[in-house]
């Protein structure tokens, strides 16, 4: 949290370039616990909706008061993003078996394939409808489905009462 209110997503210790034209990538980005599924599927190009996903698991840390996806390695990280937001399906993520590391994992139909759990992993915070529905475009499966930084600005959750604090009532530090 920045002087003034402002959340800033600052973990630059595994970021890439990023412009016109890309370049290459790797999918050696961003922290374990905040990765988005297609980067942990081995995805060679991606976008900002990357960063969306971490965004989204910041937001869900926010609601519970802990890390909300703490996986032990890639692997167990997938486990924990199906279990949190269920397991990828053709409607809910067109493409993901073309992935490179798709091949690899075996899907569990335990884990409720195309569903959003989401309600149940929260339900001790009891979030509102708006807070859940941010929530899930922010960890959608697919990234193409993910909502924009744009969008998110503008989503009704941000209107809901209590209004946020005026950032001239924050305190500040040199």
């Amino acid at each position: 949290m920045a002087n003034g209110g402002a959340l800033r997503v600052a973990d630059f210790g595994l970021a890439r370039k990023y412009g016109s034209p890309l370049g290459h990538m790797t999918g050696l980005v961003v922290t374990l616990w905040y990765r988005a599924p297609e980067l942990l599927f081995g995805a060679k190009e991606y976008s900002a909706a990357v960063d969306m996903w971490s965004v989204g698991c910041i937001f869900a840390e926010l609601l519970v008061h802990k890390p909300f996806l703490q996986g032990r390695g890639e692997i167990d990280q997938i486990s924990k993003i199906f279990a949190a937001v269920g397991t990828p399906t053709q409607e809910t993520w067109p493409g993901f078996d073309r992935l490179p590391s798709a091949r690899m994992f075996k899907f569990s139909p335990r884990l409720g394939t195309g569903r959003q759990p989401l309600r149940d992993r929260l339900r001790d915070v009891e979030p509102t409808e708006q807070a859940l529905n941010l929530l899930a475009r922010l960890l959608a499966l697919d990234p193409k489905q993910r909502i924009t930084a744009e969008d998110a600005l503008e989503h009704p959750y941000f209107a809901e009462a209590p209004p946020p604090k005026d950032p001239s009532m924050f305190p500040t530090w040199p």
